[in-house]
């Protein structure tokens, strides 16, 4: 699957509510034949794996009040889900999300598994990630690119991510009070 029918399907299925959304994710890929919900999950993982960058993880901590691992994925994740215009953006400056933010944490919910349940609902069969060809999927994934930098540093925070620092203000220190 190219790009452009990709990202089309994904701005097609963008829904505020996430489970709307993982929804109307599934209901646009069930428009697809099998082979080619495949191809979307291929692209998908693509795009998530493109977005593993430093300041993007920095962001992430900073909107979600943390970030593990797991956690900078299922941010990815989200961040893919908002479609293109948004990802592309935050990809070149992370403190643009801010203007797509109210404040509250993000979550992917679970939209990396949309193509897998469609998939299983049109063959009955649960070859998917073999289809998919993930023999790696259990291997970690490889290092952020990028300097890193310490997240926990409220000066580089803010200054990396003015916007995102203004809708997301870093607690005060309880060895502060």
């Amino acid at each position: 699957m190219d790009w452009k029918p990709f990202w089309k399907i994904v701005g097609d299925a963008y829904r505020p509510d996430p489970i709307d959304h993982f929804e109307a994710l599934k209901d646009r890929l069930s428009d697809l034949k099998w082979f080619e919900v495949i191809e979307f999950q291929a692209r998908f993982d693509e795009a998530v794996a493109s977005a593993n960058l430093i300041d993007l993880w920095g962001a992430a901590t900073l909107i979600n009040g943390g970030c593990s691992d797991d956690g900078f994925r299922d941010f990815r994740v989200w961040l893919v889900g908002r479609g293109r215009h948004a990802y592309e953006h935050a990809l070149k400056n992370p403190d643009t999300l801010a203007d797509l933010l109210d404040g509250d944490p993000v979550d992917g919910f679970g939209l990396d598994a949309a193509a897998l349940r469609v998939y299983e609902a049109k063959t009955g069969m649960s070859d998917f990630y073999d289809r998919l060809d993930r023999a790696e999927k259990d291997a970690p994934p490889p290092p952020p690119e990028g300097i890193d930098w310490d997240f926990e540093d409220e000066a580089e925070m803010k200054r990396r991510f003015p916007k995102l620092s203004h809708l997301y203000p870093i607690p005060a220190d309880a060895s502060d009070e």
